[in-house]
């Protein structure tokens, strides 16, 4: 894809799920790859390990919840390359629990890591892509920025979020040739979903009433779009989210497969 070779990129929560897959696509695709985690140091060294036959890549360890550790970061990525090309916002926590229950402190831990994070990793990325003419970002959203579900109100209410902040930033920082744009994901056949179907939280069946594909997404299709609005290829783009949901936002009332 035209404007990713050699580009350096950033992508937090790198290491698993969908951002495992954003990751795998932007090393196919000739970036210089930095996948961040915050905890495991496993998974990250195997993520690294499995893609560094495709291409360059390494791990980098932060903590989002910490506003110091996200400048850190991005300081160090451009004290060792010269430059940050690509920041992909992707990590993310999820805590389940009736928003009458949901304890102060785990409302402020999600939306930390799920909101507060984006915009400072965003901003501090933009401080140099403004010197060196321009840069592009991308944050993951999800299908619950328009689609509520139960027992996770403050995931929606991040997620809700993170539109607003594509749309806020794009154009403050259009002029200076920055693009950031969303990618908002339905139900993506991930470790950790499957790890919430065996546990009863999710059902799949249920699920795919709303989805009009009737199928799980898989991550690549995930990447396949934020490659797009990271590339060159979608240079007049900005401030726009991509709902990469097999129809989800788009369903009226719930429909069997059969129908």
């Amino acid at each position: 894809m035209r404007g990713i070779e050699g580009k350096v990129t950033v992508i937090t929560g790198g290491i698993r799920g969908i951002g495992k897959g954003i990751a795998k696509r932007f090393v196919e695709e000739g970036a210089q790859v930095i996948v961040t985690g915050s905890k495991d140091v496993e998974n990250a060294r195997k993520t690294v390990e499995e893609y560094s036959k495709l291409g360059k890549i390494e791990s980098y360890m932060a903590d989002l919840s910490d506003a110091a550790a996200i400048d850190k970061m991005i300081d160090d990525v451009v004290k060792k390359y010269g430059r940050i090309d690509i920041l992909v916002n992707n990590a993310g926590i999820q805590i389940r629990e009736w928003a009458t229950d949901f304890k102060v402190e785990d409302f402020d831990k999600v939306l930390a890591v799920n909101l507060r994070a984006y915009y400072l990793a965003s901003r501090a990325a933009a401080r140099y892509m403004k010197k060196q003419g321009g840069g592009s970002i991308v944050c993951i959203s999800s299908g619950n920025s328009q689609r509520y579900t139960t027992r996770r109100s403050p995931y929606n209410i991040t997620k809700a979020g993170i539109n607003g902040l594509v749309g806020t930033l794009a154009v403050e920082w259009g002029r200076f040739n920055i693009r950031i744009n969303g990618v908002a994901p339905g139900f993506v056949d991930t470790e950790l979903f499957r790890v919430g179907v065996k546990n009863g939280i999710i059902d799949v069946d249920n699920n795919m009433l709303v989805v009009p594909m009737k199928r799980m997404l898989e991550a690549e299709e995930i990447a396949n779009g934020v490659a797009f609005l990271a590339s060159e290829e979608a240079s007049g783009v900005t401030g726009q989210v991509l709902f990469i949901d097999g129809g989800w936002s788009r369903a009226g009332l719930p429909e069997k497969k059969e129908m």
